[in-house]
């Protein structure tokens, strides 16, 4: 009796253990199914997190991409701008600091490169005053005699002061939009050729002057032809009424868009009846009629 209650303990025993092996994770492997099987969901979340962060990354990538190429115009903008208003047309020399290291002599001087004086022989046709003997007897006109093209192009040395001024800008921006610095001068190199290219057609041709060659500058003739277009048309009036305002607006030429952001934009009907036909102005910079 003692042997049979023992076998019946043992054997409830041996069941209760195997019923509860069935809820082991080794009793899993016995019923045939793999410990692997609970791997795969960790495994595909983690292939869909990366999968998403891949593809977050290359819209990303695509959104920078994208983004370059008008932050590229806007920093050009900005510089013609203040190359054009603050250097070009001395509007530093007014700054209290630029005085103070003046009279310091810490600072070399900065006298507009002789731009100050192309607008003062320049009537608000744009014709120039190169036919007027008094006017190329004076200290200003002396200062252009020099230059077949009278200081409105750029010439090889100007290009590449213009690529020096936008570098502390360019790069630092393309940086912060994730660009590397070789995509960067791929961008940045083109850009800069295509504005001269512009100018070089545009500005000398308007004050009837001849074509810039090669030897001398970014050519004329590359966009020659597209004189008369209506982009071409639209500088030009916009350059137009920067002359006819005493160079007091529009102080951008190729890449229009700095002067609507500052005020300093001013519509063709604004400037249209200030025109005053072969009347030289006074030009803020420029030597008085006096001393001429």
């Amino acid at each position: 009796m003692v042997m049979k209650h023992a076998a019946l303990r043992a054997a409830a025993l041996a069941g209760a253990l195997t019923s509860s092996a069935a809820f082991a994770p080794a009793a899993v492997r016995k019923l045939g199914v793999p410990a692997s099987a609970h791997a795969p969901l960790a495994t595909r979340a983690d292939r869909a997190g990366r999968r998403a962060a891949t593809e977050t990354k290359m819209d990303m990538g695509v959104a920078n991409t994208l983004a370059g190429f008008p932050l590229m115009y806007a920093l050009m903008s900005a510089n013609e701008y203040v190359t054009h208003r603050y250097y070009q047309h001395n509007e530093i020399g007014k700054l209290e600091l630029y005085q103070t290291l003046r009279k310091m002599n810490k600072i070399p001087k900065l006298d507009g490169g002789g731009h100050v004086e192309h607008h003062a022989e320049t009537y608000d046709d744009m014709l120039l005053k190169t036919d007027d003997p008094v006017w190329m007897k004076s200290a200003p006109a002396q200062r252009l005699n020099s230059d077949p093209w009278r200081g409105t192009i750029f010439t090889w040395e100007v290009t590449a002061m213009m690529f020096a001024q936008c570098v502390p800008s360019v790069y630092p921006a393309f940086f912060l939009l994730g660009w590397s610095p070789l995509a960067t001068t791929a961008l940045f190199v083109p850009a800069m050729i295509l504005h001269g290219l512009v100018w070089n057609s545009l500005h000398p041709d308007m004050h009837g002057l001849p074509d810039v060659p090669a030897s001398v500058g970014l050519p004329s003739s590359v966009f020659a032809k597209y004189r008369g277009t209506q982009v071409f048309e639209f500088l030009r009036l916009n350059h137009v009424g920067h002359h006819v305002a005493s160079g007091k607006a529009n102080y951008n030429v190729c890449c229009p868009g700095m002067d609507h952001v500052v005020g300093t934009f001013m519509k063709e009907e604004e400037w249209t009846p200030k025109i005053r036909v072969k009347e030289a102005k006074e030009i803020e910079g420029a030597l008085a009629s006096s001393a001429m």
